[in-house]
């Protein structure tokens, strides 16, 4: 037992009839309307494939293997005449002799056909080719996907058709024609499209698309009914149609049956496609569930479908014993072939990824390498600058420490000057202190010179006499000197020198009753020393920024 759905999507509508085989028999389950509100096409397949997958849940079909039905207006049917050839040549012939009517690219169509089952007079075999755009073969690919069914076969809507009234026939709901070959003509209408299958030989012989002004329009339907059938006449004048069969609900009235019987000269009868099964379509689209039953009647039967455009029929390859041993024997040598290249592209493979590995860890290391050169080039630099540094901290302790008398000199101006080093220097000098001095007595200012000459870090020592004893000026330093000396680099474990002298007392402040000056002291005694003596130690005259 088996379950199939099928499915026939246009204008906007998609039909959907449950079933399941047993025996070569179609049992109907199920059939529901599903309103998409667009027409199917490759760029919306999927949107509309979800919105019937959620459309199926609620009506409680399940999914399952699915047929499509493809309308009239999406493919093209072509007759043609081929000479008579094996069946292994025949697809290949047929091909050949309908891709010179193409208009499309014989790549962007699929194509398939069936022979007709009558002898030409000039023996040749006549066929029926249908072809279909790959892109819209593709939508519904699309389609059922998105819609989680899986998509086992692709016909043309009026061999469903054809079958859905075989099935009736067989059922006794309605009546064969008396001629046992006679053609007749199947009309599916509903409210937004509508086809008339001609058939013979229980093959479909010519179909045509009903307009959408005939839809609802008696008086337009009987003359394109009459138009059609007269085309078909003319055409094959031996075989008539004798019969019109309508696929719609069954009803007091006769439906559109009993519309059209009076203006036709064929017998015309009715068949309801969805007799004793359970759904909640409108009776005026009941008849469009037709070739839905008839696709599910055609995958009841042993046979393949008489058109698939998913496996259409394909040239048949025959050969002989030594043909196929010598096939197998190439085969052979190609799998070797195959196996020995197969296998030395596993090699290669498995080298250029050991390769690509060791570029990789190359280009590491050689990042790696370029980051420590600049931290290397970092270091240098830092390396350069501690070699021209100078803890003048520790330079001013040590000047203090030679001062011979603390009470007799003052420092006015400490300034150190960074000097470049040259490379091949034998004695680098990395800095220029430059002493700004004032003293009471030039033998104390030789006494700091002789000290500071003492110590072998300071070269090209220098003196230059700034002011004298007669210069402008009052107070007790009355001599300046500038002393400049070149500082050799070194390290703080040579700093040794101790401060030995001894911490001045504080002076003490008078305190007056403000007759010598505004200031405790008097005006002359406004600041330590008085104003005689310098704001500072020293007096006016002496202190610094004068």
């Amino acid at each position: 037992m088996s379950r199939f759905l099928a499915i026939d999507a246009d204008h906007g509508l998609v039909h959907v009839a449950a079933g399941t085989i047993r025996g070569g028999q179609v049992r109907l389950d199920s059939a529901v309307t599903v309103r998409l509100g667009e027409a199917l096409t490759a760029a919306n397949a999927a949107e509309l494939g979800r919105s019937l997958r959620e459309s199926l849940r609620s009506a409680g079909i399940a999914a399952g293997p699915a047929v499509a039905a493809v309308g009239r207006d999406r493919v093209i049917l072509k007759d043609v005449k081929i000479p008579k050839v094996s069946p292994a040549e025949e697809p290949a012939v047929v091909r050949f002799q309908a891709s010179k009517d193409m208009t499309e690219a014989a790549d962007s169509v699929a194509l398939d056909y069936y022979p007709l089952d009558r002898a030409e007079p000039d023996g040749q075999v006549r066929a029926v080719t249908v072809s279909i755009r790959k892109d819209v073969l593709g939508a519904y690919k699309t389609f059922c996907q998105a819609a989680g069914l899986k998509l086992v076969g692709v016909t043309p809507r009026p061999l469903g058709t054809l079958a859905a009234l075989e099935r009736a026939i067989k059922s006794g709901d309605v009546t064969a024609p008396e001629a046992r070959r006679a053609s007749v003509a199947i009309l599916t209408r509903g409210e937004r499209w509508g086809e008339l299958v001609i058939a013979r030989d229980g093959q479909v012989v010519f179909s045509r698309a009903v307009s959408a002004t005939a839809l609802n329009s008696e008086p337009m339907l009987l003359g394109e009914l009459r138009r059609n059938l007269a085309v078909f006449n003319g055409q094959s004048p031996q075989q008539p149609v004798e019969a019109l069969y309508v696929a719609e609900a069954a009803g007091p009235g006769g439906g559109w049956s009993g519309r059209i019987r009076a203006g036709l000269t064929v017998a015309v009868q009715a068949f309801d496609p969805l007799a004793g099964v359970e759904h909640d379509t409108q009776p005026d689209d009941r008849g469009l569930f037709a070739p839905l039953v008839g696709l599910l009647q055609l995958k009841a039967g042993s046979t393949p479908l008489p058109i698939d455009f998913l496996s259409p029929r394909q040239p048949i390859v025959a050969t002989s014993y030594k043909k196929r041993l010598l096939t197998s024997g190439l085969a052979l040598a190609l799998l070797l072939i195959v196996g020995g290249l197969g296998l030395g592209y596993y090699r290669v493979m498995q080298k250029q990824a050991e390769f690509a590995k060791l570029v990789k860890e190359k280009n590491e290391l050689e990042r790696t390498l370029k980051d420590m050169e600049e931290d290397e080039k970092r270091i240098k630099a830092l390396k350069e600058w501690d070699d021209t540094r100078i803890n003048y901290l520790d330079e001013m302790y040590d000047l203090a420490a030679r001062v011979p008398d603390i009470t007799r000199m003052r420092l006015e101006q400490f300034r150190a000057d960074p000097l470049p080093v040259p490379k091949n220097a034998k004695v680098k000098y990395v800095a220029r202190l430059t002493l700004k001095i004032q003293t009471e007595d030039g033998r104390l200012m030789d006494s700091l010179q002789s000290a500071i000459a003492a110590d072998k870090k300071y070269h090209n020592i220098r003196r230059d006499i700034k002011g004298g004893a007669g210069g402008i000026g009052f107070g007790r330093f009355g001599q300046s000197y500038e002393l400049r000396a070149d500082l050799e680099k070194r390290g703080p474990s040579e700093y040794v020198r101790k401060l030995t002298a001894t911490i001045p007392s504080k002076p003490v402040r008078n305190r007056g009753d403000g007759a010598d000056g505004g200031f405790p002291g008097g005006m002359g005694g406004g600041f330590p020393g008085g104003m005689g003596g310098g704001g500072f130690p020293g007096g006016f005259a002496g202190g610094p920024g004068q």
